[in-house]
């Protein structure tokens, strides 16, 4: 199975969520974790913004991604939007705003499927 960098960014009221983990194309329930270059050690985001109150964000990759969400309790609370390709330019379409604001709490996940 192929692997492929994702990445992506979460904004809050207390700041932003750097998100980076490397994911195996075709697996369900695969959880995108920070930035280690940001955040030192890689963290949920239940575990890194605890308290904070999401309103924007997006997730990308190389080649596709089929979803991205917030996984609570094992119910998706909010979907995040999801661009398929770097080679599209992926972030020039931005950052986009939540369908709701999220306030996280701990054991909250950001799940990722990706395609090659």
């Amino acid at each position: 199975m192929s692997t492929q960098v994702v990445n992506g960014i979460l904004y809050g009221n207390m700041g932003t969520v750097p998100l980076q983990k490397t994911l195996t194309d075709g697996s369900d329930s695969q959880e995108l974790m920070t930035d280690v270059t940001f955040t030192v050690t890689q963290q949920s985001i239940g575990r890194y913004a605890d308290g904070w109150t999401l309103t924007h964000g997006a997730v990308y990759a190389a080649t596709g991604i089929c979803y991205a969400y917030i996984l609570r309790n094992g119910q998706n609370i909010c979907n995040i939007q999801s661009l398929g390709s770097n080679a599209l330019g992926a972030m020039q379409y931005g950052i986009c705003k939540l369908s709701n604001p999220v306030k996280i709490i701990p054991g909250d996940q950001l799940i990722v499927r990706t395609e090659a």
